[in-house]
């Protein structure tokens, strides 16, 4: 039976053998079309059940246009492709506890877990049970004002952006029912531990260990040097409000816009009460992949051994 790492999180039951897949796949990915292939053979000849969908390609309004998956009646999801290939299945599965299987055919994949070249020895291995399924944090944001109140979710991150707007924006941010600042910046990042290592550290943000249960607030640009990110306990929720003298700004869930925002709007962001299952082969090390992914080189010789502790 595969382990799952949920220290914050009720567990679930994963099936000790995995009978039928749902297969996501980026069309786009260089090596997509081989890829698909020889995983259609493999699957067919291991006799899994398989239904097979593809990624959609950047779009306006594609949070919207994303279809529902949740009824699918499988045992894994299989992304093909890199870290957005898997965050588009986690929204499209998002509150089921069908684990999310990673396959590398990208730039970083931070992740996925199954890489091109070793995809037939590592799958058999994930088929047979051998595999370990993290419970990963995902928030929901809900923007409430004058209008109809819009909702989205997040694995990775919600973005408060000044968007098409010139000029920096200013932004009253709330933990809890404690202030906590007035931000005049280019936007503000609020990130997962799973999106630790996405935009907000780019912007400068803490890479955070995926087993924490906390989130973090990262302003872009910031208009004051002392205005540094903030951890805070995933429990408590967000509040943000534009302040009355800021332009507009507009609101992106894992890089999809949903909404604009006027200074009449509040935006709370809070964890999800369903954590997104992402599956890894058990000998995977984060702070291996970390130093892979990174390149971190201690003594600038040495070269990280991916996978092993």
């Amino acid at each position: 039976m595969p382990l799952v790492n949920s220290p914050a999180n009720p567990s679930h039951a994963v099936p000790a053998k995995i009978g039928s897949v749902v297969v996501f796949i980026n069309r786009t990915k260089t090596d997509s079309q081989r890829i698909a292939v020889a995983l259609k053979a493999f699957l067919d000849r291991k006799k899994i059940r398989q239904e097979w969908v593809e990624t959609l390609p950047p779009q306006r309004n594609l949070f919207r246009k994303m279809g529902d998956l949740r009824e699918s009646k499988a045992d894994m999801v299989i992304a093909v492709g890199g870290d957005g290939t898997l965050l588009q299945a986690a929204h499209r599965f998002r509150g089921s506890p069908v684990p999310i299987l990673g396959v590398n055919i990208g730039y970083l994949g931070f992740i996925t877990s199954v890489t091109s070249e070793g995809i037939r020895r590592q799958l058999s291995r994930v088929l047979n049970g051998d595999f370990v399924v993290s419970e990963r944090t995902a928030i929901e944001v809900l923007i409430s004002g004058e209008k109809k109140a819009v909702a989205g979710w997040a694995l990775n991150d919600a973005i408060i952006t000044r968007g098409s707007n010139p000029h920096m924006i200013s932004v009253n941010a709330s933990i809890g029912k404690r202030r906590l600042t007035k931000y005049r910046c280019d936007g503000l990042i609020i990130a997962t531990p799973t999106g630790s290592t996405a935009y907000s550290l780019a912007a400068g943000g803490p890479i955070i260990s995926p087993e924490c249960s906390v989130l973090t607030v990262t302003p872009i640009c910031p208009q004051a040097l002392t205005n540094r990110s903030v951890v805070i306990d995933s429990t408590e929720p967000i509040e943000i409000r534009l302040d009355r003298a800021s332009g507009p700004a507009e609101l992106q869930v894992d890089g999809m816009r949903i909404a604009k925002l006027e200074n009449t709007h509040t935006i709370t962001v809070k964890t999800a009460s369903a954590p997104v299952p992402i599956a890894f082969l058990p000998e995977i090390n984060y702070y291996d992949v970390l130093a892979e992914k990174l390149q971190w080189r201690g003594d600038g010789l040495s070269k990280p051994k991916y996978g092993h502790s």
